[in-house]
This record gives structure tokens, sequence and C-alpha cells, in this order.
């Protein structure tokens, strides 16, 4: 092979590399960081939900592992849920229980293996975590899991 070839041939072969080991088919973990808000599903249940907090999770294959931490919830945690909806914003249904601290501050985390269906809602932003309290058991705050959301940081 020419030298003039293999110089062009170089940025080809660079550029598969690099395609192949960001796919998350190849073992690399999809990551993201979001922030958990007030959920209130009515003006009655306002004044009981309350709180703030951050999370991380990866994605490694079908695995989808959360760490996070709130604080600020009007009544200590009870539950900790990671649910699926139709769409962002949408609620749904329990998909996965996670480990919460049974306080007003704290961490939640957990592990859950996801479906081929639940890893293409995660996709397309439908998954959620949701922590409950016992002023808010039907939800006190969530936090959507969105591809690409960098925490958005609190003014004050």
């Amino acid at each position: 092979m020419s030298r003039q070839r293999r110089l062009h041939s170089a940025p080809l072969a660079v550029a598969v590399l690099l395609g192949l080991s960001l796919n998350p088919a190849w073992g690399l973990a999809e990551t993201y960081r979001g922030e958990f808000d007030p959920c209130p599903f009515t003006p009655a249940t306002r004044a009981d939900v309350a709180g703030v907090g951050t999370f991380t999770a990866s994605l490694d294959g079908a695995t989808l592992t959360i760490h996070g931490t709130f604080s600020e919830l009007a009544s200590p945690a009870t539950a900790a849920h990671l649910r699926m909806g139709l769409a962002m914003g949408v609620p749904g249904g329990v998909i996965g229980d996670l480990t919460v601290a049974h306080e007003t501050a704290g961490t939640v985390s957990g592990s859950i293996s996801l479906s081929p269906e639940q890893v293409a809602a995660l996709h397309r932003n439908a998954i959620y975590i949701q922590i409950d309290d016992t002023r808010a058991p039907a939800g006190a705050i969530w936090a959507w899991i969105v591809t690409g959301q960098e925490p958005i940081g609190r003014a004050r």
C-alpha cells in the first residue's frame, strides 16, 4: 500500500474504532444525571410535596444503576421506585423498587434489570425515579432520566 493511501485510510480506521468504543452494545455504560423536584398531582397535594435532590444513573447492558441524594422532604421517605410512563411527564407504573433512607434527607439507590421495552422507554425519556413520603404516599419528588441532561443548579 502506498504511503498516500495509508494516510487517507488512517482517519477512517480511527473513526471506526471510536464508533465501536462509544457504542453501548460494546460494553460502555450510558450515564445520566438529573434533579429531583416536587411532584404535586393536584392542588390539594401541593402543600404535602416538597424536596430536592440529584441523581446519577448508568445503563450497562440492560442493568440500570441509580445513586442519588435528596433533602427537604415534608416528611420521612417511605419508598422509592423506578417508574415508566408513556412519555416524559406522564406518570406511569412501577417497574422496580429502589432503596431509600426513611428520613427527610438521605440517599436513594439500586440496580434494576430492564426489559428491551423498558430500555427503549429509557431512551425516549419515559423512565423516572419517584420518592414517596408519609405526607405524600403517591409521590413527593420525582426525577426523569433524560438522555444528555446535566444538573441545572438551583438559584436560592
